[in-house]
Formats: structure tokens, C-alpha cells, sequence
């Protein structure tokens, strides 16, 4: 039985501005309307650490064999605090989990797709493709390949418990991909379903011998404080 543990990460300021980070350090947009401090690598603002911090705590007791992580930076920086309590543990950064490519449209406001996807006239997400990002269907492919190769080196190298660090809207996509398989629901209060998850926001699921999946918990933010859990999940994006 392999336990894993999915944790999005903390809060941006481009999360709260409503700004596309999608995979922004490494497209290096630097498009005018782009604020200076978004032209880089977005990372954590003192709520998103101070979420991270809280996580960690939550997490201080769980037994990991092995983190996998977004290589960008607001997920480095959440795996880090939790990786505080568990400082023998090894950690692999992931390209695959990064968060959707939205291409030049990165760094500028959310807003920009749905003028984009009107002035052309075609969907959201074919937009994106037009400024060089994924399509859904590209998106989506990515990260179920990389959950899947994820679930098989863990049960390869004899792994029992791991930890994946990523973003909302690879959250949000397997969360999806769990619903088509069939995975079963072990709490009658936990709902499954495809809205942004909460900043830090924990997932714990167990996926047995012969690919069963079942879901204890879900998009759960219990370990913050008042204020976080008072607030809409930023987008996904």
C-alpha cells in the first residue's frame, strides 16, 4: 500500500493580484504590464510562509520515505518548511509538476486569457496554445503521466509513504483523474471535486498492490489559522 500525501503550495502576492504565474520564472516574461516583482520566479509573501509553517507542523509526525516537488520556487519554498521536522528526508524536484504553461500571457492579470479567448474567438485554453502555452488536453496528459511515473518509482524503490508538493491547477486536474478512476471516498463528509484548492491545502490518499484508489482526505486546510481559512482559494494558476 503506498500513502500519498499532496500539499499545494503557500500564498503568492500574485496569487492575492490576480496575476498568471503558470510557469513564470522560467518564461522570464517581461511583457510592461508585468509588475518587477513577478518578472522572476514568483515566491512565498509572509502569509504564504507563515502558511507553509503551519503545514509543516501538521505534517511534523506523518513518516515520509520521499518528497516529490515542483521545481518552482513557491513550491521549493513550502517543501522546505515542512522538510524542517523531517531533515533526513531525501527531495526530488519534478518538472512535471509545475503548474499549467500559459506561455506570454504569464505575468500579466487573469483577466488577459478570457480578452485573449474573446478576440480570438476560441477557448481558454487554446488561447494559451496561441501564446505559446498548453492546451487542457496538453496540461492535463503531463500531469497524470507524471503522477503515474511518480506511483511507480515510489513502488519501485519499496516506498510506502511519499509527500508531493505542487500547485492548484495539477490539484485540481488529478483530482479529476481520481473521480474517472474510481477512487473511493473513505469519509461521507469529504466531496471530491474540482475547485481550486486552498493554499497549503492537505490531500492524503493510498493507492494498493493492484491500483486502488482511496481518498482520506481532501483539500483540507484545518491547520491554518482564522484568518487563511476566512479566504477564497486563490486560482489555480
Amino acid at each position: 500500500m503506498l500513502t500519498i500525501t499532496l500539499v499545494r503550495h503557500g500564498n503568492t502576492n500574485a496569487n492575492n493580484e490576480r496575476w498568471i504565474q503558470g510557469q513564470l520564472g522560467k518564461q522570464k516574461n517581461k511583457q510592461n504590464s508585468c509588475p518587477e516583482r513577478f518578472l522572476s520566479d514568483t515566491e512565498l509573501n509572509d502569509n504564504g510562509l507563515k502558511q507553509a509553517k503551519q503545514c509543516g507542523e501538521r505534517l511534523k509526525n506523518e513518516r515520509f520515505d520521499h518528497v516529490y516537488c515542483s521545481d518552482l520556487k513557491r513550491c521549493r519554498q513550502t517543501a522546505s518548511e515542512i522538510l524542517v521536522f523531517h531533515e533526513s528526508l531525501t527531495i526530488e524536484y519534478r518538472p512535471g509538476l509545475r503548474e499549467a504553461d500559459f506561455g506570454k500571457l504569464s505575468g500579466l492579470p487573469i483577466k488577459a486569457l478570457s480578452h485573449e479567448a474573446a478576440r480570438l474567438k476560441v477557448s481558454y485554453d487554446q488561447a494559451a496554445a496561441v501564446h505559446g502555452g498548453e492546451t487542457r488536453m496538453t496540461f492535463e496528459t503531463r500531469i497524470i503521466q507524471t503522477f503515474e511515473t511518480i506511483v511507480k518509482d515510489a513502488k519501485e524503490k519499496g516506498y510506502t509513504s511519499i509527500l508531493i508538493v505542487t500547485h492548484g491547477g495539477p490539484l485540481r486536474c488529478l483530482a479529476a483523474y481520481w473521480e474517472q478512476q474510481k477512487y473511493q471516498v473513505m469519509d461521507t463528509s469529504i466531496r471530491i471535486s474540482t475547485v481550486p484548492h486552498g493554499n497549503t491545502a492537505v490531500t492524503k490518499i493510498t493507492i494498493d498492490a493492484n491500483g486502488k484508489g482511496f481518498i482520506y482526505v481532501f483539500n483540507d486546510s484545518s491547520h491554518l489559522d482564522a484568518q487563511n481559512t476566512a479566504n477564497d482559494p486563490p486560482p489555480a494558476v
